[in-house]
């Protein structure tokens, strides 16, 4: 049994004691299983929910990592299936660095072919030839990219570049795969989806995943198939991806139908979202959370609201305590000196110097300082500091964002747990 499952299973041991049946902190999106697991965003649903009253939508999903945005797209995905007005996928499509058109439009075929397998619903539709010449199709694909190796999909980007784009081998032109796509649209509207199906992109993260020649390319080869009548889309990405399709991608940005940006959760939120995962994962009304809801308060300060991060930290906090017969609960008191253990873990293990140390220490203080800015503070070259922001940016203990010409430079939540001082 490999250390990864070992360490699930003691962690669910753990859970059980406390009267869970599962993970209540577990930092995966909601699905369509756990929607009443959704907390907040009342107005932003409310309008999406509006524009996808209509067909044929286009609706970008912004908001920084770790607040939520793909359970949120996930929210509005579910709720709309289940109402039958569109067919969606399972799973979202997580759109990897280098994809072509061909590579992405392939991967949304394959996922409908499986959605569509799965669901006793479609047991008309899985013997029409349009839908077996699109099984066909993708179980083609899926040989020729598995002959190829990982590297096809572009992690290794060994098949050259032009123009800044990834050249990928071409299996099926994209008209092509296009027509099969209007074929699996038209047979989830024959099964009673209104307006056809909704497609949801995640990972469109500029600079972190992609850059911007990659996600113009891609957005400018994808734009057509984005009207296919029946077609709907969620764009899910990074704050920014609106305004950089409203200044790279004019053909898209003509056809944008709506844009929303998501905030972390406010304070006062937090609370339901709590009580709602202890209702749902607890085996009885008298399950507790072992961690002080002051524990919670704090992390949610300290990291701006990205939840994600904040049960992913507890959890590692868990594992590192025993709280059993005299300990049973994780005060404030208790947490704070273990947070700041393990992030300095977290950031030692990068093998970061004194003078990175030093930048990571002041960035916490006074973040979204330019490079001139830390030269001036620390008595150093800006052609020095340049070189020890590269080196944290390799180490992903900084993100940088551009504003005009200047480009100013942020901690990872690591080094702020590490080096806020704690009161």
């Amino acid at each position: 049994m490999c250390k990864t499952t070992k360490e699930k299973e003691k962690n669910l041991m753990e859970w059980q004691a406390f009267g869970f049946k599962d993970d209540p902190l577990k930092t995966s999106p909601v699905t369509k299983s756990t929607l009443n697991l959704f907390t907040g965003h009342k107005e932003e649903i409310r309008v999406c929910m509006n524009v996808l009253k209509s067909s044929n939508v286009r609706l970008v999903i912004e908001g920084a990592r770790g607040v939520g945005t793909t359970s949120f797209a996930n929210y509005l995905r579910f709720s709309v299936e289940n109402k039958k007005s569109y067919f969606t996928h399972r799973t979202e499509i997580k759109v990897e660095q280098g994809w072509r058109s061909e590579t992405l439009l392939a991967a949304i075929i394959s996922n409908f072919v499986r959605e569509i397998e799965l669901r006793p619903e479609f047991e008309i539709q899985v013997l029409d030839a349009r839908f077996q010449a699109a099984k066909a199709l993708s179980f083609r694909i899926a040989e020729t990219y598995r002959s190829f190796g990982i590297d096809a999909f572009g992690f290794g980007a060994n098949y050259g570049k032009q123009a800044g784009i990834v050249t990928q081998p071409i299996i099926v032109p994209s008209p092509t795969l296009g027509h099969h796509l209007e074929d699996l649209i038209a047979l989830v509207r024959e099964a009673g989806y209104q307006h056809g199906a909704l497609f949801q992109l995640n990972n469109l993260d500029i600079g972190e995943i992609h850059s911007q020649e990659e996600l113009k390319y891609l957005f400018n080869a994808l734009r057509d198939y984005t009207q296919i009548d029946g077609s709907n889309w969620l764009f899910v990405g990074d704050v920014g991806l609106r305004k950089f399709i409203a200044q790279q991608v004019d053909r898209l940005d003509d056809i944008i139908s709506y844009e929303v940006l998501i905030n972390p959760l406010p304070l006062e939120d937090l609370e339901e979202m709590i009580n709602k995962r202890v209702q749902f994962y607890g085996e009885s009304e008298k399950a507790e959370l072992p961690i002080d809801r002051d524990v919670f308060y704090y992390l949610y300060k300290i990291t701006q609201g990205r939840l994600r991060y904040v049960f992913g930290l507890l959890s590692r906090l868990m594992n590192r305590l025993y709280i059993g017969d005299l300990t049973h609960k994780i005060t404030l008191d208790i947490a704070k000196p273990m947070l700041i253990k393990l992030g300095q873990d977290r950031v030692q293990r990068s093998d970061i110097s004194t003078i990175e140390e030093t930048v990571l220490k002041l960035l916490v203080t006074e973040p979204e300082l330019s490079p001139g800015a830390i030269a001036e503070k620390i008595q150093k070259t800006s052609q020095y500091v340049g070189r020890v922001l590269a080196h944290l940016a390799e180490k992903n203990l900084i993100s940088s964002k551009r504003e005009g010409r200047e480009r100013t430079y942020m901690p990872s939540m690591d080094a702020i747990i590490a080096y806020t001082e704690f009161a």
